[in-house]
């Protein structure tokens, strides 16, 4: 199990070019065993497209993943990791957001 960690810049737009690329990634990593862990820092003002959001809910790209925990740092961050999570709930793939990066962790290594 390998835990991964993305952290976006602020005022960018998560394109669906930037999901595929990090499915990519994270596919080329995975033994088909040992199921990934992502925490993931979101950028100040950062926003991610229809399309993206789209890819990155559907089962197929979470599928070696275990866990998935986001750190936000606005409302509007909040409003749609929360829209993302209910998408992905009936997914086997975990996700939780969080305004402290250690207790990400923290709740990300329980799934070690």
């Amino acid at each position: 199990m390998i835990l991964f960690f993305t952290k976006f810049k602020d005022d960018i737009q998560i394109e669906l070019e930037d999901s595929t690329k990090q499915y990519l990634f994270l596919k080329s990593k995975y033994d088909s065993i040992n199921k990934h862990l992502i925490l993931v820092e979101s950028g100040l003002d950062s926003t991610i497209s229809k399309e993206a959001r789209e890819f990155s809910s559907k089962p197929q790209s979470n599928e070696m993943t275990k866990a998935t925990a986001v750190i936000v740092k606005s409302l509007a961050h909040r409003i749609l990791i929360n829209f993302i999570i209910k998408l992905t709930h009936q997914q086997t793939m975990k996700m939780k957001l969080f305004d402290d990066k250690q207790k990400a962790i923290d709740w990300l290594l329980t799934f070690k």
